[in-house]
């Protein structure tokens, strides 16, 4: 009887240890097909060739990718050519599979797998120059029982260094993805212990302790719902030669709304050679579905200093949402980007088009009664302290009412409170007089300023601020206390109120008539006062 009994488990025994190995190894192959596909998606990646070999114990994957040739194209000038040469070339990843129940171990799987990075050998002559004989990118894919599984990536550190004085040196980069079956959802966690880059004379670089956690999982609208945490630890940059800058905020509006706005908006001037720190930066996002139509967001971002130079800045606290946000719209909109960046675009166009999409793809973010929320916004500078909170409501407002002012302003309700230092908004308005100052002449912006006269332009800009300041105060307008000022600004039914008041205001002349010399009295207007629009 025992002699029958053992003669028949041996086949059903032999029958499980050969056949759990095959019908794990099918499962296994599902999952990574799975990804394949996933991978396939990716809107800046283009597979080239993919190949499954499936045997009894172990199978092989083969894939042939390449980063999208128009999107390198198209951020060619942004990207160095030594990083450029690695990014061109097609990129083999060739998945060494093993399937059985304890592939992995003493932890019951249905498969473990190492991936085998092959390089170009143009890429792999850079990559040598960096690591060295170390293989650049290792990673491994542990898919469990249920389809879910961990997948983990580490890119080994460096040093690297150059006569001409350029110095590298990278600590490398740890990455852990625990996913749910199919990707419904999954987890992220990376970590950058330091990035240090010394550019020669140019100045240096450095980022310390970076971490990053998500949460991700499609909504019903297709909008990536989930959550971001993100902390560094330090960043410093440092430069030894002038920065000019202009940023040209007047187009970004008209190019979003069709308003035509003047360019004293337009921050412009050049920054000296000096450096940056900041320290205990935050960021954390949340994004959440109401129904199957809408979505809200909320993003906090903080840091604890920043030293600009021999001045402290800080501490830094945003915390801002948008709520009510067609997910459809978010849908699209992030689709037509994504076809944009990989589109052979004419030079200097991508922004245009980048902006167009927001007036045609991202329209339906303004009609469906969205609500952006300043929930706190409180900044300390070397010269005072700025705290705001607020929110501004669009009602009924149409697609068409986009590019008509007077129709924007209708519909749109504002209330916001301020709180602020008079020394902080005094030398607000002096940076940006002297983008009015300023020109767009290579040779005029190279030539220094006489800072005698600089010295009384920001002078004739503190009385006009402190003269308008003391009007609005006595109209009711703001409140003052302590060298701070403080008012509601509330927008609705196409009125302004300033403090709970119908905000009106006398003529330019006469603001200026305040600070005029008293022996020219008759060059001052008439009073009078107009209702704002």
């Amino acid at each position: 009887m025992k002699k029958i009994l053992i003669g028949g488990a041996v086949p059903v025994i032999l029958a499980a240890f050969l056949g759990t190995p095959y019908y794990f190894g099918i499962k296994a192959q599902q999952s990574l097909e799975e990804q394949h596909k996933i991978l396939s998606d990716t809107f800046f990646f283009d597979v080239v060739s993919h190949n499954y070999e499936r045997g009894w114990f172990s199978a092989t994957e083969t894939t042939v990718i390449r980063f999208h040739p128009a999107l390198l194209t198209n951020l060619s000038g942004q990207i160095p050519a030594n990083i450029k040469t690695v990014l061109d070339k097609p990129i083999t990843i060739v998945n060494h599979v093993k399937h059985g129940l304890f592939a992995d171990g003493f932890t019951p799987v249905r498969a473990s797998v190492t991936s085998e990075f092959q390089y170009d050998p143009e890429v792999q002559k850079v990559l040598s120059r960096f690591f060295n004989d170390k293989v650049p990118v290792t990673m491994k894919n542990t898919i469990y029982l249920n389809g879910s599984g961990k997948l983990e990536t580490n890119v080994s550190p460096f040093e690297y260094e150059e006569l001409s004085g350029i110095k590298l040196d990278w600590k490398g980069m740890q990455s852990q993805v625990d996913y749910q079956s199919g990707f419904k959802s999954y987890t992220s966690q990376y970590q950058i212990p330091l990035l240090k880059a010394v550019l020669a004379d140019k100045g240096d670089i450095a980022l310390e302790d970076l971490s990053i956690k998500t949460h991700t999982q499609e909504g019903k609208t297709g909008v990536d719902l989930g959550s971001t945490d993100v902390k560094l630890g330090k960043f410093s940059i440092a430069w030894k030669e002038n920065i000019d800058y202009n940023f040209r905020i007047n187009e970004l509006i008209n190019m979003v709304t069709d308003l035509q706005i003047g360019a004293f908006i337009n921050p412009t001037g050049t920054i000296a050679p000096s450096n940056i720190n900041v320290e205990k930066l935050s960021y954390q996002a949340q994004t959440t579905e109401k129904d199957e139509q809408f979505v809200d967001s909320e993003g906090h971002f903080t840091f604890e200093k920043l030293n600009y130079g021999t001045e402290q800045y800080g501490p830094l606290d945003v915390n801002i949402s948008a709520e009510h946000l067609d997910g459809k719209s978010l849908t699209a909109l992030k689709k037509r980007w994504e076809q944009i960046s990989t589109d052979k675009i004419p030079e200097g166009q991508a922004q245009d088009m980048i902006l167009e999409a927001v007036r045609k793809e991202g329209a339906d973010l303004f009609v469906h009664n969205p609500v952006f929320k300043i929930k706190s916004f409180n900044f300390t500078a070397p010269s005072g302290y700025i705290k705001v909170n607020g929110d501004v409501q669009f009602n009924g407002l149409q697609k068409n009412d986009l590019n008509d002012f007077n129709m924007l302003l209708k519909k749109m309700r504002a209330n916001v409170n301020f709180d602020v230092s008079n020394q902080l908004l005094e030398q607000f308005a002096i940076s940006q007089a002297r983008g009015l100052f300023a020109t767009d002449d290579a040779s005029a912006s190279a030539t220094n300023p006489d800072p005698k006269a600089l010295e009384d332009v920001n002078e004739t800009i503190r009385l006009m601020v402190a003269g308008t300041v003391k009007s609005l105060a006595e109209d009711g307008y703001v409140k003052q206390s302590n060298n701070t000022i403080q008012t509601n600004v509330l927008l609705e039914n196409n009125q302004v109120k300033l403090n709970g008041k119908p905000f009106t205001i006398q003529p330019d002349e006469d603001i200026l008539a305040d600070i005029e010399a008293d022996d020219s009295p008759s060059s001052a207007s008439v009073p009078a006062t107009q209702s704002a629009k």
